[in-house]
């Protein structure tokens, strides 16, 4: 597999590129985040400014599955819940990007519509049927949600 890397820090930009891994080394596993308080939570709440972001009634399964792992930047892998509806998110977007490689449709930047937070992303197809994929580490358990739990 050839890898490339691409550094924008100089003018021209300086470039790197290497064909596979070293030999003999096995590829180290990627750990994945989770966010296990919102098993038994009916709000949630964005974990940086504690904004109603949706609820466990909104989940739904997207390719057979509710939650989805994505890769993510710095070789952790992120894991995304999927809601019909966020009433706390805002959209910005569109992106062209092909996470569940749906047919006819576009993905959208999904922020706390409080504080801007990146909380996931939107996908719309071209018939206006649309999820949302939220990281599950972003977001927390309402805190009267979360003292039910503990009880």
């Amino acid at each position: 597999m050839k890898k490339h890397l691409l550094l924008f820090t100089t003018s021209p930009p300086f470039s790197l590129s290497w064909e596979g891994d070293f030999p003999g080394s096995a590829p180290a596993a990627k750990p994945i985040r989770t966010n296990p308080a919102l098993t038994k939570a009916d709000r949630f709440v964005c974990a940086q400014c504690g904004a109603d972001t949706t609820r466990a009634s909104l989940r739904i399964a997207i390719g057979g599955s509710h939650r989805h792992i994505l890769p993510g930047s710095f070789g952790v892998d992120q894991e995304i819940g999927c809601f019909s509806l966020a009433p706390g998110c805002a959209l910005l977007g569109p992106f062209a990007l092909d996470f569940f490689n749906p047919t006819g449709g576009q993905w959208r930047m999904a922020v706390c519509a409080t504080c801007g937070a990146h909380l996931g992303w939107h996908h719309q197809t071209a018939e206006g049927i649309g999820f949302y994929g939220l990281f599950l580490e972003l977001l927390n358990a309402a805190p009267k949600d979360a003292e039910e739990a503990s009880d």
